[in-house]
């Protein structure tokens, strides 16, 4: 539901104006120190130093040094895996990288064998260069905190006094990059490696590609494996064919039905329709589930954010208006009075039902299907219970004295969000209101932020769930995530996946800072849904002037951004902005557009389109997703490609008749169902790292690995409008997706398609 930009400390950017709500965020904290270690991979006190990152002086093999914000690589814990050495030591320029890659003539033989023959441990990668001149040399790199001498964290390489520097390391699975420091200060790419990886700065890094050992990644539950879908209750499955409206609420313009228009009313879904349908989910390949928030929500039809916009009136059939009892958690065992379930979608056991049902699914990694619920803590309903007992939790009204706040006029006027455009205000950006009658929470007092955390933990064990998507998480003071991190950690005892997943929603396609300062797995989030790449990926795929090669490069650096052990969420669709086909269609051709009235409440214009090629490209996208790094999301009905315009429009209910789908979407359907199956079984999809072998603006070939070579997967993708011919490694495949056998060399790729291949 949030709604926001870039904070201004950081960068101050313009978003399209959105549906009913908008969003800011308190002024984030100072980035915390990256840990770097020694070469016994001991961690070094302090933040290290630049180490003269930016002084090395423009010639053939040095640029400007890694980014001194880059952080280290994700790394799968205690994993040591297989990497080929090509370790001549012959006097001359002796090959001096780990060639752990597979070639391109490699094929099916890639590290297959890696390390073994040549007498080394697993993993175990030796760095040299020539360089007669020097006196020093340091490895600097993503594997060690890109220290720029040993006392930061960076490898000393030593000299045999002819001008061969070498250090030898042991690497885990993993795309590293790295450079050599020469003399503690003049940076260069390693001049035997053509393998580089240029990041979004200008900046160019070496890289060196590990493998894996064969069955190095363990079978056990991973949330890197995981494919998440969104059901919003509501709209996804009325399975009695009854629901309850909220008086005054807008239902669909004349002529139009929930079906293919938006609304603003209660349609009838509910929890048991979802756990109807959960066999439906199964077979799809989802493996977590999102559900909107179930808790008991405002009962009154109000006006949209701005009122002079969108004259509509709606009820919180989303679940983001929630209606909190006065709940006394002294006792976490016995809260008094007990939480409530929405009662328009079920009650406490219909809710346990659509747990247990998930939890115990037939799914396809065989740990059935993890749930999140949505939590909502920014905010509560003027008319709740909690707000009558305790006003003063919330920040207040304006008194009449002194000064005026922004944008208030008269006394007993709230602070509101939109008007004054406090999204990102230092100080307003986490006491603003969305909406009248929405009172933040004013969680910089304790009782209230105590509060939030305990019935958040509540939720959490009495359900039983695995993990919370935060709702608005760039709105409330940090502390507040920290805290709750720190409860859910105590009280929630062996979560699957060795997490309780929390990931945040922080709405900001252009500054990826603006995410990160809240990615934390150790003290806040685990991840949040990654809107710049969101953008990057349509602009690459939908957009006619879209660049694979450009994607390519930036999703490299990308890859490991957000810090150790984060778990990104990607996304091409989401209930705040129109639907993905539309995008994918061309009709909408800013990959930011948002929700607003104009294009929320005009079903006339985005009506399903017939032409095959939109649901083709968007398969390309999904394709994308689900071989990459990070917990691919589908949003309900993008897997057939539904139509709709902003929000509500794009909350259309979930079409169950499939004789009623066109060829187009049940094609695309099958194709998601084979990727997000795919990657249940093949699990390098999820922990592992991408090896780009061949691109260009329409063609892209990578490779995905790290679970061993018998597991690495060869993925080819033709987003162009006509037939490409592209060159595979060499090897035998079989193709993943279609069936069949495929061999390496050129191969041709219809017009917006792919190939996802294994090793025969």
């Amino acid at each position: 539901m949030t709604r926001s930009r870039a904070h201004a400390r950081i960068a101050l950017l313009a978003t399209p104006a959105l549906a009913w709500l908008g969003a800011g965020c308190e002024p984030p904290p100072v980035t915390p120190p990256v840990t770097v270690v020694d070469g016994n991979y001991n961690p070094i006190d302090g933040s290290g130093s630049d180490g003269g990152r930016d002084a090395a002086p423009p010639d053939a093999l040095s640029d400007a040094g890694p980014d001194a914000a880059r952080p280290d690589g994700a790394r799968p814990d205690g994993i040591h895996q297989d990497a080929r050495l090509d370790s001549s030591s012959d006097g001359a320029r002796p090959d001096v990288r780990q060639d752990a890659a597979p070639p391109p003539d490699a094929g099916h033989d890639a590290g297959h064998d890696a390390g073994h023959d040549a007498g080394v441990a697993c993993g175990t990668t030796t760095f040299t260069l020539y360089r007669p001149s020097a006196t020093s040399v340091v490895v600097a790199g993503s594997f060690n905190g890109w220290g720029a001498t040993p006392q930061t964290g960076g490898w000393a390489m030593a000299s045999d006094g002819a001008g061969n520097w070498s250090a030898t390391r042991q690497l885990e699975p993993g795309a590293w990059q790295y450079k050599f420091v020469v003399d503690g200060s003049t940076w260069i790419l390693d001049p035997d490696n053509p393998d580089t990886i240029s990041e979004e700065s200008g900046n160019t890094n070496s890289v060196i590609y590990v493998w894996g050992c064969a069955g190095s990644c363990p079978a056990a539950f991973d949330w890197r494996d995981s494919v998440m879908y969104f059901a919003m209750v509501d709209r996804f499955h009325d399975s009695d064919g009854h629901s309850v409206p909220v008086s005054g609420a807008s239902g669909p313009p004349g002529g139009y039905t929930a079906a293919n228009g938006p609304s603003g009313q209660y349609e009838g879904g509910e929890l048991a329709g979802v756990t109807a349908k959960i066999p439906y989910l199964a077979d799809l390949g989802v493996t977590a589930l999102w559900i909107s928030a179930p808790y008991d929500n405002r009962d009154s039809a109000s006006p949209a954010v701005n009122p002079d916009s969108d004259s509509h009136q709606y009820s919180a059939y989303h679940g983001y208006w929630p209606r909190p009892q006065n709940t006394d958690y002294a006792d976490l065992q016995n809260p008094a009075p007990r939480p409530v379930v929405e009662s328009r979608i079920g009650d406490e056991q219909d809710l346990r039902d659509l747990v247990n049902a998930a939890h115990t699914a037939s799914s396809a990694n065989g740990d059935g299907i993890k749930v999140l619920f949505d939590y909502v803590m920014n905010h509560a309903d003027l008319e709740s219970p909690l707000y009558a007992a305790h006003e003063s939790w919330f920040v207040p009204p304006w008194n009449g004295t002194g000064s005026p706040p922004p944008c208030v006029t008269e006394a007993g006027q709230r602070v509101l969000c939109a008007p004054c455009d406090l999204w990102n205000d230092s100080y307003w950006g986490t006491r603003c209101a969305f909406t009248s009658y929405l009172p933040d929470f004013d969680f910089y007092q304790d009782p209230p932020r105590a509060w939030s955390v305990a019935d958040a933990v509540w939720w959490a064990r009495e359900y039983g769930i695995d993990g919370y998507r935060l709702d608005a998480i760039k709105h409330v003071p940090l502390v507040w995530l920290t805290e709750l991190r720190s409860r859910l950690d105590g009280d929630i005892l062996d979560p699957a996946g060795g997490r309780f997943y929390l990931v945040g929603e922080t709405f900001d396609y252009d500054v990826r800072d603006t995410l990160k300062v809240f990615v934390d797995p150790a003290t806040m989030l685990d991840g949040q849904f990654d809107f710049p790449l969101k953008k990057k990926l349509c602009e690459a795929v939908f957009t006619p002037a879209g660049r694979l090669d450009t994607f390519a490069g930036w999703s490299a650096g990308n890859d490991g951004y957000y810090g150790p052990g984060a778990i990104m969420t990607t996304w091409i669709g989401n209930h705040d902005v129109p639907r993905a086909i539309h995008f994918a269609s061309g009709q909408i051709g800013n990959c930011t557009e948002g929700s607003y009235a104009a294009n929320s409440w005009d079903p006339a214009s985005f009506q399903q389109p017939g032409d095959a090629a939109a649901y083709e490209r968007l398969a390309i996208a999904f394709a994308i997703m689900l071989t990459s790094s990070g917990i691919p999301l589908i949003y309900y009905g993008d897997e057939i490609g539904l139509a709709g315009g902003g929000d509500p429009d794009n909350r259309r209910l979930m079409p169950w008749n499939d004789a009623a789908l066109s060829d187009a979407q049940r094609a695309l359907r099958a194709k998601v169902r084979a990727l997000a199956r795919l990657r249940g079984s093949h699990p390098a999809l999820g922990r592992g790292f991408k090896k780009t072998v061949a691109v260009d603006q329409d063609t892209w070939v990578y490779q995905v690995g790290g679970c061993g070579p018998e597991q690495i997967v060869t993925v080819a993708i033709n987003r162009g409008d006509s037939s490409r011919s592209v060159n595979l490694p060499a090897g035998s495949y079989t193709d993943l997706i279609g069936g069949g056998d495929v061999d390496g060399g050129p191969v041709d790729l219809g017009a917006r398609s792919f190939l996802v291949l294994g090793l025969r």
